[in-house]
């Protein structure tokens, strides 16, 4: 190394230090006032640079947060987002007042008194860019640890959960299936209870209709006014007289039964139902003789009338 010369630490290139390397002319004096203007306007555009990317930054970070602001957020997520606010804020000032504190050069100055300052200004942007972006990366964590979060509550359902489903659905199917057979069970009962009822009171009906006697004609008539209702109970009345003058005139003793008896459940009400009925009557004339037995097949309408069951229609079949 030349003596009167010294090397500068973070560049390599030899200052003069020496009063006889002093400009003296005014063209160089110029030159070295050009070099240290554009030297200038460099670094304020990298410090207008740098404020721009951290208030870029800073903006990035309040949207993230914004996202973040719906979700359950920790007070540690909330700490760093606060410190990191800080950080990205001081190297945008530190950088604006290193800016506007740099020293004017003027004609006198010597190159080793604007080098160093170069330096430290074109240092300063590339520490402002590179704590910004640490502190982006604390953000972007305390921004993912809420959506991790939420990703595992939405995790799939484990088995033994889905077999607990699966149990409450089976019983509540196998709870459903008990009610309906219990509720078609009583149905079906209280359908067979009526059709008994209905059929005993058809039976009933045609016994007293085709048993008669000549030697009491009226009670007779009285066992089928008993029975009757409606249509059928208005037709005998009418014809009560002739009927009970037959019988006497033609002195026959007459039993009646029935072989045998249907309900049309199509037909079927609480109040209603029509029976079919095969009967027969054993006929006995006043002298004795027996004749044979006559069949009889009736089509009978049975009617609720006042809690009792009777015949309101009744038709012959041959």
């Amino acid at each position: 190394m030349s003596p009167g010369v010294r090397q500068n630490a973070p560049d390599t290139k030899l200052v003069p230090v020496n009063e006889d390397d002093t400009p003296h002319t005014a063209a160089e004096m110029r030159s070295l006032a050009d070099q240290a203007e554009a030297e200038a306007a460099e670094a304020e555009a990298l410090a207008t640079a740098a404020r721009a990317r951290a208030r870029a930054i800073q903006l990035r970070r309040e949207a993230e947060l914004a996202e973040v602001k719906e979700q359950p957020a920790t007070e540690d997520a909330v700490a760093e987002g606060a410190v990191s606010k800080d950080k990205e804020s001081r190297p945008a000032d530190s950088v604006a007042t290193e800016a506007l504190d740099a020293p004017k050069v003027e004609p006198e100055d010597t190159e080793s008194a604007d080098e160093p300052e170069d330096v430290e200004t074109r240092q300063s942007p590339d520490d402002a860019d590179a704590e910004p972006d640490a502190d982006l990366s604390s953000i972007d964590d305390a921004a993912e640890q809420p959506a991790r979060r939420w990703r595992s509550r939405l995790r799939r359902p484990r088995w033994s959960t889905i077999s607990a489903a699966l149990a409450v659905l089976i019983i509540l199917a196998a709870l459903s299936g008990s009610v309906y057979m219990v509720v078609d069970h009583r149905h079906a009962t209280e359908q067979r209870r009526l059709a008994a009822e209905f059929a005993a009171a058809a039976r009933q009906g045609i016994v007293t209709l085709t048993s008669m006697d000549f030697e009491h004609p009226k009670e007779g008539v009285r066992s089928v006014v008993e029975v009757s209702t409606g249509e059928f109970k208005d037709d005998f009345l009418k014809t009560a007289d002739d009927f009970t003058k037959v019988v006497q005139e033609s002195k026959v003793i007459s039993q009646g039964s029935v072989q045998g008896d249907a309900v049309d459940l199509d037909t079927m009400t609480d109040n209603s139902a029509v029976v079919l009925v095969a009967s027969t009557a054993e006929i006995t004339n006043a002298a004795g003789a027996k004749q044979e037995p006559r069949k009889y097949r009736w089509i009978v309408t049975v009617t609720r009338d006042g809690g009792l069951l009777k015949l309101s229609k009744v038709e012959f079949v041959a």
